[in-house]
């Protein structure tokens, strides 16, 4: 469990813009097309593709409740719950003032 809370850790404030994305275009992040199936059929068969077990590898997070934040794509991803990049929460607390 310390490993999954370590690495989720080490990538709490990488957003999608900083993700350096596989090389080969063909080849896609894991459990994406399960993310893509999720959203295109009816809620009844939602539960036909479920979340990946293992690391997606790129998570692309969702506030799941109040304090914790969870990746879209596979349930080892799991943050506590993040508003802003700590810059950002900074800048804002000195405008605040």
């Amino acid at each position: 469990m310390s490993n999954v809370a370590t690495y989720t850790g080490s990538v709490a404030y990488i957003y999608p813009e900083h993700l350096v994305r596989d090389p080969v275009a063909r080849h896609r992040p894991r459990y994406r097309w399960r993310t893509w199936m999720r959203g295109h059929v009816p809620w009844a068969l939602v539960d036909w593709f479920p979340q990946g077990l293992k690391d997606c590898g790129q998570h692309e997070w969702h506030a799941y409740d109040r304090e914790t934040d969870r990746c879209y794509h596979c349930v080892v991803g799991v943050r506590p719950r993040q508003l802003f990049p700590p810059g950002e929460m900074r800048r804002r607390e000195r405008a605040a003032r």
